[in-house]
């Protein structure tokens, strides 16, 4: 299937992958500077804004399947993917099911195993039976420091209010795809030239996390982004952003 997406800029296609229970528009401060330089495409995930939940149970895999899509629908033939959280999961995936179809990859907040089976679980449930709404308080405590909360007040009252109009079944399904997702030990088949981001305050995702993906891969950098929990696009977007630009248009590592 094809998701709902915007296109944006000219140049390498660069795929950006959203968290769970966010829409397109958490990528709002990467669009200036990366349509600079690159043609930036935006989606939302199965369940997420604008692109309807299918019927029946997803794979992590089905979701990647999805980017490769997504790629031919906007004529694509490769392009650099980068994924926070549940995007993470999703461009890990993709890198491997797909590797002809991708550039750099950038990983922000994730892991090749998130969460626990029965906590995925617990999460859907609850979900389905009170809506996303009774999850999102929490779900922005972990997202964002309490000194962003306080300094950017509407920014955090925008991504709560997304998250809980996000459709019940949709984000439901993308628990239960978590809860089967588990990438240990086959993150050496990554081609991809690689970066490993997460928030140095971030307490779902730890440094040891991030050190053990690039390990696995072999050859990627490992990024700390200093006071930032686990959304690091939006609480550090200058930081991020500087770091997203330099890595994807450098130049490709001798012998890759």
């Amino acid at each position: 299937m094809i998701p709902y997406h915007l296109v944006d800029g000219a140049g390498t296609p660069v795929v950006l992958v959203n968290s769970l229970g966010a829409t397109l528009d958490m990528w709002a401060p990467q669009v200036g500077p990366l349509t600079e330089r690159f043609r930036l495409v935006r989606f939302d995930t199965r369940g997420h804004g604008g692109t309807n939940a299918e019927p029946g149970d997803w794979t992590v895999g089905d979701l990647a399947d999805d980017v490769a899509d997504l790629l031919d629908g906007v004529g694509a033939e490769r392009a650099h993917v980068v994924g926070i959280s549940l995007g993470g999961a999703i461009a890990m995936t993709m890198a491997l099911h797909h590797p002809d179809r991708v550039g750099r990859l950038v990983l922000m907040s994730t892991a090749p195993k998130l969460g626990t089976i029965e906590g995925w679980h617990e999460r859907a449930t609850t979900v389905k039976a009170e809506g996303c709404e009774v999850l999102a308080d929490a779900t922005m405590g972990r997202w964002f420091t309490p000194r962003f909360h306080a300094a950017h007040p509407k920014v955090v009252a925008e991504f709560r209010k997304r998250f809980a109009a996000c459709d019940a079944e949709g984000y439901a399904s993308c628990c239960e795809a978590l809860a089967r997702f588990d990438l240990r030990g086959r993150l050496g088949g990554i081609e991809a030239e690689t970066l490993v981001v997460y928030g140095t305050e971030d307490e779902t995702i730890s440094r040891d996390d991030a050190e053990g993906i690039a390990a696995e891969i072999g050859h990627a950098e490992v990024m700390p982004v200093e006071g930032a929990k686990h959304l690091v696009s939006a609480e550090r977007p200058d930081v991020v952003n500087a770091r997203l630009v330099d890595f994807l248009q450098s130049q490709v590592r001798p012998g890759a």
